[in-house]
């Protein structure tokens, strides 16, 4: 592959719906510029780009791949990103490396949910934005209906720059309206323009009508209606410019099955879309903290975007270089979420999906990955040590569907958190965490699709095979009136005997403390009825009896305990007898004591269009929620606020998805403690008995 400055690359990420095309047109595109020597196709499992064999068996896109496409000496790094919504990773992986988004469209489909979400994270990060409508041969295909679309849901400045000739099996090709013609050239044909001459006239006016603005000289001839012979040149600086500034946002169309139109469309990128070096970068200076900027002519300095994980060749690291040179056998200074350290690099290399391109040097701007890094991860930096420097990291939304995960086999549970964890450099949106009190550890991902193919993963790559169930709820028990109550253990078996006796009371405790579970011991003692020295064994029976529960299971929190009277036996007693009879004396004192479960209660905001509001309200209200209230974010958006007990959100993730085809989103943050309906705490109760029965 050839060297390429910064001038010559261009970094687009192809974003989209799952299954509009996006993984097909890369295909096209990478045989057009000869890098393959056949048309890839995902159906028939021959994709260059969709290579894992995950993604082979589900004929979908998983992981963002990079396709380093050579077209008239130039390179276009170009993601091709998933357009699944449990991947939602990997398209903010993509989009924080890229310089331009294009998403993707069907022509038969139109706009789908990961359209308008593909669209909206672009625009948070003021990316120039382009559409391309493919299947203009499939069946039901309709450019102008779509087009509409795409005009109604993002507004004016999106503008046809080619318009199809036919549709669906009458689709001839494409008409580029910014070349001056006389003929309509549709691709490598000359069509006649007699059958679609009105239709571009018409669509030339509409896209001059937006354009016009940002050229002086085009405005001044267009305003004068001099519209006849307008030079190409204008035009297409025009259409550079609004691009660049992501308020024009053109529509280009094809077949890229069909491989129609598509070498149109490299041409269009080459000549407008953004080159690398137009930007300046701002950073965090390591020493001062200062933010600072950093231009692509200044020393190395580049962020991990993606990050693949190979049992056999370990992480493959893919940089976006963003200033400065980068070299394949070079060292250089790491910045990550646990501090700083150096990273020596063991070659570079460009992508064609997974064929490996070596190069020696990638310069301002260039995409390329390297492997074998020990420390580095996604979102961090790596920069010249004389001219340090840190980028913000990437932010990804925030898992929430919550399963408990062992292994399906005994004894290999280390082995699986082990692999769980080795994915995570993969896919920051798996998150692993270890619950104490319900001695379960949990496993979070975006949706179950998600979880299912992490565990393909695991199985494939690290031969371990994880089981999912349905998570612990972290209830807590407490008591509601005060009890004294007597502990006794006494044992003779030949030698020292065991005695321990303790009187408690034991109450309520409604001031909170920094104790564990907010549970207060004191003594008492008047007389010497129990010597001093067993105090500490007393107070740690009550911590240790309490915390493991008595009505179901589950710490008693927010109890005092005093230790007021008992007796002992200057031979028999010992440290253990005491912490016995005082586990005795808490295990009647608590039931006697009007015990409850408590259950937690979570804040849940849901962020959903208007339209869905009457259903996500009606849901959380089945769900035993209290709604809190609504509030309008602009743009169709409400935000509604509400109380759901902890218990009522297990798979919310997956209901919700599909209640709002994927158009909300929500998070969940812990409120507090609340009494147990008697229904269902009886329940939870005896489904404690069962367990404890079946153990026994």
């Amino acid at each position: 592959m050839k060297d390429y400055k910064s001038e010559s690359i261009r970094n687009v990420a192809f974003c989209g719906h799952g299954r509009a095309g996006k993984t097909t047109l890369l295909e096209a595109a990478l045989f057009n510029s000869g890098a393959t020597t056949r048309l890839g196709n995902v159906d028939l499992g021959t994709s260059v780009l969709d290579f894992e064999p995950e993604e082979t068996k589900r004929k979908m896109s998983i992981s963002a791949a990079l396709a380093a496409v050579e077209w008239k000496n130039f390179k276009i790094n170009a993601i091709d990103v998933p357009g699944f919504p449990d991947f939602v990773a990997e398209m903010h992986g993509a989009l924080s490396a890229a310089d331009a988004a294009v998403i993707v469209v069907s022509a038969s489909a139109g706009v789908e949910v990961e359209t308008e979400k593909a669209w909206a994270l672009a625009e948070s990060l003021n990316l120039p934005r382009a559409f391309f409508i493919t299947k203009m041969d499939r069946e039901h295909a309709d450019f102008e209906k779509v087009l509409q679309q795409l005009k109604d849901k993002f507004g004016s400045g999106v503008v046809p720059v080619q318009i199809p000739v036919g549709k669906e099996d009458s689709f001839k090709g494409v008409v580029d309206m910014i070349k001056v013609f006389s003929k309509v050239k549709a691709d490598d044909e000359q069509i006649d323009g007699a059958s679609v001459a009105d239709e571009v006239e018409s669509a030339r006016l509409d896209m001059l009508d937006v354009v016009a603005e940002f050229n002086d000289e085009l405005m001044m001839k267009y305003l004068d209606g001099e519209t006849e012979d307008l030079d190409e040149g204008e035009i297409s600086e025009a259409v550079a410019t609004g691009f660049g500034e992501a308020k024009v946002f053109p529509v280009f169309v094809g077949s890229a099955l069909k491989n129609v139109g598509v070498k149109k469309f490299l041409n269009s990128i080459v000549e407008f879309f953004p080159a690398p070096n137009s930007k300046v970068y701002h950073g965090i200076n390591p020493k001062s903290d200062e933010l600072v900027e950093r231009k692509v002519s200044e020393p190395f300095s580049g962020q991990i975007f993606k990050t693949m994980v190979d049992p056999f060749v370990g992480r493959m690291s893919y940089v976006r270089v963003i200033s400065g040179d980068m070299k394949g056998d070079a060292t250089y200074q790491l910045f990550s979420e646990k501090g700083e350290g150096q990273e020596r690099l063991s070659g570079l290399f460009t992508m064609q999906g997974k064929k490996q391109i070596p190069v020696d040097t990638a310069h301002a701007g260039d995409i390329v990955v390297t492997s074998k890094l020990a420390n580095a991860k996604t979102g961090d930096t790596l920069c010249d040590k004389a001219a340090p420097i840190k980028y913000e990291r990437i932010k990804y939304p925030e898992p929430m569907l919550a399963m408990a995960v062992t292994s399906a086999k005994k004894g290999e549970e280390d082995k699986v958190f082990g692999a769980i964890i080795r994915q995570q450099d993969e896919d920051p949106t798996i998150w692993l965490e270890k619950k104490a009190e319900t001695k379960q550890t949990i496993l979070r991902g975006v949706g179950e699709v998600h979880l299912d193919i992490l565990s393909d993963k695991l199985q494939r790559k690290f031969g371990v095979k994880m089981v999912l169930g349905e998570p612990r709820v972290d209830y807590r028990e407490t008591i509601r009136k005060s009890v004294e109550v007597e502990g006794k253990h006494k044992k003779q078996s030949g030698g020292h005997g065991q005695y321990g006796h303790v009187w408690l009371k034991i109450s309520p405790n409604k001031e909170q403390t920094d104790k564990p579970f907010n549970v207060v011991f004191s003594e008492s003692i008047f007389g010497g009825s129990v010597p001093r020295q067993y105090f500490p064994a007393v107070e740690k029976g009550t911590y240790e009896t309490l915390s493991q529960g008595i009505l179901a299971g589950y710490p008693v929190v927010d109890v005092s305990v005093n230790l007021y009277d008992g007796s002992y036996h200057a031979v028999d007693s010992s440290e253990a007898a005491f912490k016995t009879a005082t586990s005795i004396a808490l295990k009647k004192g608590v039931l006697a004591a009007d015990p409850i479960l408590l259950e937690p209660i979570d804040e849940i905001t849901v962020l959903t269009p208007e339209n869905y509001m009457g259903d996500i309200i009606g849901n959380l209200n089945s769900r035993r929620g209290r709604i809190l209230g609504m509030d309008p974010k602009g743009k169709g958006m409400t935000e509604v606020k509400a109380y759901v007990p902890s218990s009522e959100l297990y798979k919310y993730a997956t209901d919700l998805r599909s209640q709002t085809q994927g158009r909300a989103s929500y998070s969940v943050k812990f409120a507090r403690y609340e009494t147990m309906p008697d229904k269902l705490a009886e329940k939870v109760i005896e489904e404690h008995k069962a367990a404890v029965a079946a153990e026994k």
